[in-house]
């Protein structure tokens, strides 16, 4: 009978829990050890302090007001930023070498302290008990010294090496020295010495162990870096998170408070060069104008003093006026000239223009020629502090470059358009001086002549003017500089990295209970056996009509025990007679019953089911034979004490008559015995015989049970023609030794012979108390089955009658519909 393929699966979640409950032991275990593993790992590990800091940021993207920017032609001193680039450039390498060398944190220093043979480090930070002294070149980097203070004047140290073992664990003695604090001494081509600090306190540190480390200044950089990250705090704002991770709460504070530092200064140095730069260029001009002033001074308080003419006529005097104007303009186009010619230096000799001071600063208002040195020193800017976390070959700085050459190509094809146009613009204004200068040439020698000298004065005077205004609004904006960025939460201690206790102990717990529960959910999955009823109940349909529990003596016995006999109050005693109770539903209707027992394979139980079953069917009254049909290893003689000969193959090969062969129990009159007898060459040919179908039919009528012993179905056929003349086929499995694959063997089979109505099924040896079968039993305190009924260990053969009114008859009924379904079956067919 197959299972129903469209019945849904469901899980048995109380089976489940059950399932896992019975090994709770192991579960114990595991927690005990995980719980344990993480104590240890919270004590031994070192611990990990996190600090955080906010910076503001300004971002050009989001707009806001900006430092310094009502000095309008100065705004290329707040250049443009990015928060993604500025948040690069605060882990870049540049930024971290120089704060790390700020600090002193070239020696790092450790507290050795040891529990049960194992050490844990501790930094120290600034309260060291001594310092190291060395010289930096020559000492070994990123190796371990481990030091043993002696007392105040002396100290045991092990030289470093690359073994990595601590104070007295490397086992090499040579290298151990005793020094005097103070003393130099020298090892292995470099010098060393340890000096004893402020913080030194005999009691505390005399005795105790220590390690120093020279860091080197690439790998402590590095591992900086690493323990750095930078966050914004939401997308809407411009203010980042920096966070530090360090082994001393102290140094990680100092750190980032310095880093951060560092970093809004280094943006404060790049527009207070810029200022320079343009200051820079203002006085080389005012330097060259300076002495033309200076002269132009002296010949005209010359001319003055020899001709005594302090002053001109009224229309020289409207000439001069005019032609100063005119030579003042001329002035400044020809200083913003000088300006043009700088821009072009600059971009023929591939200078890097984030430096460069913005025209804006030289009084140029062009809105194209602005925008464009902007943008050029912008990009150079952004160029440079890509690289701080990149190299050339990054995709980023490709794209720059090729955005700074398209950028360049724009702006000197402006200049010279504005070159062109200022040199139209200057040769007009010459024209007009020419013809300002032709209607002075018409005054008096004398009034010329002043007039000439007034005008040099005025023209250098003018540029001299124009320069010095134009370096004082530079001065102004270099004074008024002031960061775009802002420290707004200097660093401060945020917690415990690592080791976090808790979550430790919490995966222990979860790891403690997944693994064992792994294990036997993979020890379940890959088992073949049978282990309860509902492995059976999933795969074959016929009704369990009997459980019987492990029987310690009977397994370590090489004969059979008949335990009704001997036994009559144990447990498995009480379990035969609950199935004899359930067998009287099966085939209900016959006087007489042929009870076929049989198994998959060997060992499994049948023969000591089917003496048992024997024994309490005739213990209750009923005249019962117990036949051994397993005629290739015949044992039912030595149970009942018998004699082995004649036997049931003497009946069929007509040696023997039927009478001759049966042979009474001694331990019960109703109970009888055909032993198999003679081991025949071909058992399968003898069962088959007309002989064997006579046989049954004599027996119907002399015995109300007759229980025969067949060999496994699962190994040899003999047995097939003996099921299918049976009434009942009793079908073992045992507990944790049965294959799964045997009961679809039994689907196969019963499909097969036709006998689909026949079977019932028996679980054997069952071991240990549990609700998967659906029952529950223990020695001395009854046992329960899962049809529903139950009774102890106490009863008597005298109460069969009590018992099966009170107790089995209600609890039964699906027994005895079953045999009336296959009555009324047998009756149809």
């Amino acid at each position: 009978m197959a299972q129903d393929p469209y019945k849904e699966e469901t899980v048995d979640i109380k089976s489940l829990i059950f399932k896992y409950l019975r090994h709770w032991y192991w579960f114990v275990i595991a927690l005990v050890i995980a719980l344990t593993v993480a104590y240890f790992y919270n004590k031994f590990s070192e611990t990990v302090y996190r600090t955080n800091a906010t910076v503001l940021i300004r971002d050009d993207r989001k707009g806001g007001f900006r430092p310094g920017q009502f000095m309008g032609e100065l705004d290329l001193f707040s250049p443009r930023r990015n928060i993604y680039n500025e948040m690069a450039i605060i882990r870049s390498y540049s930024l971290v070498d120089t704060t790390t060398r700020q600090m002193d944190v070239k020696t790092s220093y450790y507290n050795i302290g040891r529990i049960v043979g194992e050490i844990r480090k501790t930094e120290i930070y600034r309260n060291t008990p001594f310092v190291a002294d060395y010289d930096p070149d020559n000492v070994p980097k990123n190796t371990p010294f481990n030091v043993k203070i002696i007392s105040e004047d002396e100290y045991e140290i092990e030289l470093g090496n690359n073994n990595r073992s601590l104070f007295g664990r490397s086992g090499s003695k040579n290298n151990t020295k005793r020094v005097r604090f103070g003393e130099e001494f020298m090892s292995n081509g470099y010098r060393l010495s340890l000096h004893l600090t402020d913080n030194y306190r005999p009691a505390s540190h005399d005795g105790r162990e220590y390690i120093f480390v020279v860091n080197s200044f690439g790998s402590l950089v590095s591992r900086y870096r690493s323990k750095i990250s930078v966050e914004p705090l939401n997308p809407d704002v411009s203010i980042v998170e920096v966070t530090f991770e360090a082994t001393n709460a102290q140094r990680a504070s100092d750190f980032l408070n310095r880093l951060t530092e560092n970093y809004i200064f280094q943006g404060l140095d790049e527009k207070n060069q810029i200022a320079h730069n343009t200051i820079r260029f203002i006085d080389q001009q005012i330097d060259v104008t300076t002495d033309s002033l200076y002269l132009a001074e002296s010949s005209l308080q010359e001319f003055r003093s020899k001709h005594k003419l302090m002053d001109i006529s009224y229309q020289a005097n409207q000439l001069f006026t005019e032609l100063s104007e005119l030579d003042r303009e001329k002035a400044v186009h020809e200083v913003k000239a000088q300006y043009y010619d700088y821009l072009l230096e600059y971009l023929y000799e591939g200078k890097d223009f984030s430096e460069m001071l913005s025209p804006s600063a030289m009084g140029i208002q062009d809105m194209l020629l602005n925008k464009l040195v902007s943008d050029l020193t912008m990009l150079y800017t952004e160029r440079s502090r890509a690289l701080l976390s990149s190299t050339e070959f990054n995709p980023y700085l490709r794209s720059l470059d090729k955005e700074i050459e398209t950028t360049k190509k724009a702006l000197r094809e402006n200049i010279k358009n504005i070159i062109k146009s200022n040199k139209i613009l200057l040769a007009d204004l010459k024209n007009r001086i020419n013809t300002l200068e032709s209607r002075i040439s018409m005054l008096p020698s004398t009034e010329r002549e002043l007039i000439g000298i007034q005008r040099k004065f005025n023209l250098s005077d003018a540029t001299y003017n124009y320069l010095m205004e134009k370096r004082a609004e530079a001065g102004i904006a270099l004074a008024s500089n002031i960061p775009d960025n802002k420290i707004i939460d200097a660093a401060r201690n945020s917690g415990i990295v690592s080791p976090k206790k808790n979550r430790n102990y919490l995966i222990a717990m979860v790891l403690g209970l997944i693994f064992p529960m792994g294990v036997i959910y993979l020890h379940d999955f890959f088992n073949t056996k049978i282990r309860d009823k509902k492995d059976v109940t999933s795969v074959v349909k016929y009704p369990v009509i009997g459980v019987i529990p492990h029987l310690r003596q009977s397994a370590r016995a090489k004969v059979i025990k008949l335990v009704a006999f001997e036994q009559t109050k144990s447990p498995t005693t009480e379990a035969f007679r609950a199935l004899r109770a359930n067998l009287s539903f099966m085939a209900a209707g016959k006087n007489s019953k042929i009870v076929t027992v049989t198994s998959a394979k060997s060992e499994e139980g049948k023969t000591f089911t089917a003496v048992n079953l024997a024994s309490v069917l005739a213990l209750s009254g009923k005249k019962t034979l117990v036949l051994s049909a397993d005629l290739r290893k015949p044992r039912i003689y030595q149970e009942f004490d018998v004699e082995k000969e004649p036997g049931l193959v003497n009946y069929l090969i007509g040696k023997e008559k039927l009478d001759d062969i049966i042979q009474k129990a001694p331990q019960n009159e109703n109970l009888h015995v055909v032993t198999s007898g003679t081991v025949p060459p071909n058992p399968s040919e003898l069962l088959e015989s007309d002989k064997m179908n006579q046989m049954f039919k004599e027996l119907n009528n002399k015995y109300d049970y007759v229980v025969i012993d067949t060999p496994p179905i699962g190994i040899v056929p003999d047995s097939i023609p003996v099921l299918t003349a049976s009434d009942v086929v009793l079908f073992i499995v045992r507990e944790k030794f049965s294959e799964k694959s045997s009961l679809e063997f039994l689907n196969d089979f019963a499909e097969k012979t036709k006998i689909s109505d026949k079977i019932a099924i028996e679980i054997n040896d069952v071991k240990t108390r549990r609700s998967g079968y659906g029952y529950s039993y223990s020695y001395g305190h009854g046992y329960g089955y899962g049809y529903g009924y139950g009774y102890g260990s106490y009863l008597e053969e005298a109460d069969k009658e009590t018992t099966y009114s009170k107790i089995l008859k209600p609890v039964t009924e699906n027994i005895k519909n079953l045999g009336r379904k296959a009555q009324r079956k047998r009756k149809s067919g």
